[in-house]
């Protein structure tokens, strides 16, 4: 597990910070722990603070979950929850079978073109400038087609089938654009299992609509899911 750990300005601290989590790091060696957590794709990311004015800030970083900290208390009980966690390190199988199903939904942002276009270097005027959409025929700037698709790769890639699935083939299509400020909704359906030699393969339906209902990305997706992660029904 990777934990990242940032610290709030420690312009009012009440105890020694850096204490607590050289204790954390020394009782969880099998973690690693990383403070580049600008750069870094987290499980945890630890927010320390010294008071409860709280200034740390998830914004801008990437990690599974948050967990705020703000006095030794809170650090004796997440290590608690991490001891629970960390008990049993063999990863229980996920169980799938034909019809299962997963959403999730996000509201797209300017912000989220800009941070696309500086991961990608793809700047185009399309996307980030109103009056060039206008000229195009467009209402407001239009979201990268791969970036859509994205928020299905994480939905499938998180939930269903979830962490260790393994792209192996997709076909999508966007019949309709997405626009800066829509909220789109992604689902998945496992439409067919099929055994593989390295354990099965899950054949997905999965689709992006916008808060109208309007379909803005669909596609087929086939994971290879590794027998030491997934047991499925055929």
């Amino acid at each position: 597990m990777k934990i990242g750990i940032k610290y709030c300005g420690g312009c009012n601290s009440r105890y020694d910070r850096t204490k607590e989590v050289e204790k954390l790091k020394k009782q969880f060696p099998q973690h690693e722990f990383t403070y580049q957590v600008d750069t870094a794709i987290c499980d945890i990311c630890l927010l320390v603070c010294g008071c409860m004015t709280a200034c740390a800030s998830p914004e801008g970083l990437a990690a599974k979950r948050f967990e705020q900290l703000c006095t030794p208390a809170q650090f004796t009980q997440l290590a608690a929850t991490l001891k629970a966690e960390s008990d049993d390190q063999r990863p229980e199988k996920k169980h799938l079978c034909a019809g299962h199903t997963a959403s999730a939904q996000k509201t797209i942002t300017e912000a989220d073109i800009q941070g696309f276009a500086a991961l990608t270097g793809n700047y185009g005027k399309l996307h980030a400038d109103a009056a060039f959409a206008a000229q195009c025929g467009f209402k407001r700037p239009v979201v990268p087609p791969s970036l859509v698709e994205s928020l299905l790769s994480a939905l499938m890639e998180t939930q269903l089938p979830g962490d260790g699935a393994i792209l192996m083939e997709s076909s999508v299509r966007f019949p309709e654009p997405a626009y800066v400020g829509d909220t789109v909704t992604s689902t998945a359906a496992v439409l067919e299992i099929r055994p593989h030699d390295r354990g099965y393969a899950a054949t997905l339906r999965s689709v992006c609509t916008n808060q109208d209902g309007i379909i803005v990305a669909e596609g087929t997706y086939c994971y290879l899911l590794p027998e030491a992660l997934f047991s499925c029904t055929l």
